[in-house]
């Protein structure tokens, strides 16, 4: 009888333990995808240029002094020169054709691209940046793909938005699956609740073993969770080579940090109602 009950006993710890770590992998997973789609996001945004063309009286000192106040800009990234010659072996490159000797002279510009932060890639600071160096005598002229820098911004704001329902979604799931789990769990145990509530024991007495009891199994859980998610992580970090989440250890360690946290909190809170739900049951009801 002993060790059936024992059986019963794992098997409930087991299904506890098993459903919090399955359910904290998969938040993990999804925070990891979120996090690199922004990464990935935000990459592509800093490759988004602001193309300078500069007049072929802009003399070398005049050229050197607007690299240098462009790159102490806070929103600049980088800035790349690219000198009339060089942008004329580019162009060659491209086009498999030698349009200098066909003209008889390099057509081409000198030209600066800015390369902006991602926070700073909008529409609307790339038409006040423009408006700000269009005053420059020697700037020829000033290009930027607006139509391309409004459509990501959009298409981000909408992902945001689609994200945070998927999060609300994923965070409610997990609410109710270990709930559930932890409900089923102290329900074998009713019994002895209420025979220690009638010989008088109090609540925080009696509630004190049970959260205790799946605190530490939330902990487990949310250990093999972070076990899983590193093996994860490290199997698609060997699979896809563009790919470096060595970069963003501080914010994975801060990742799962949260885990253990939220797993704490959950279990505590789960366990805390459920076992007042049966505190506060009569004995007819238990049946």
């Amino acid at each position: 009888m002993s060790i059936s009950k024992n059986k019963r006993l794992l098997t409930s710890y087991f299904s506890v333990t098993l459903s919090i770590s399955i359910v904290l992998f998969m938040i993990g997973a999804f925070l990891l995808i979120t996090f690199n789609a922004r990464k990935i996001t935000n990459d592509f945004k800093e490759k988004i240029p602001i193309t300078i063309y500069l007049k072929n009286e802009a003399n070398k000192i005049e050229i050197e002094q607007l690299i240098k106040k462009l790159n102490i800009k806070k929103y600049t990234s980088s800035v790349n020169y690219i000198s009339k010659d060089q942008g004329a072996e580019i162009l060659i490159n491209e086009i498999g054709e030698d349009f200098v000797e066909f003209y008889g002279s390099n057509p081409l510009l000198n030209s600066i691209d800015i390369f902006l932060k991602s926070e700073f890639v909008t529409t609307l600071i790339f038409d006040e940046i423009s408006s700000e160096l269009n005053k420059t005598d020697y700037i020829d002229e000033i290009v930027y793909d607006a139509p391309l820098i409004a459509l990501i911004n959009d298409n981000i704001n909408k992902i945001k938005f689609w994200i945070l329902g998927i999060s609300i979604f994923f965070l409610l799931i997990s609410i109710v699956v270990i709930n559930g789990s932890i409900r089923l769990s102290i329900y074998s145990k009713r019994m002895n609740i209420k025979t220690m509530q009638l010989v008088g024991a109090t609540h925080n007495f009696i509630r004190k073993p049970f959260i205790s009891t799946h605190v530490k199994l939330g902990l487990l859980g949310a250990c093999i969770s972070i076990i899983m998610l590193s093996t994860t992580l490290y199997y698609v970090q060997n699979l896809i080579d563009y790919l470096n989440f060595e970069s963003d250890l501080e914010i994975i360690f801060i990742m799962f940090g949260s885990i253990l946290i939220f797993s704490v909190i959950i279990t505590y809170l789960c366990t805390f109602f459920a076992t007042q739900k049966f505190l506060n049951t009569k004995i007819d009801q238990l049946y």
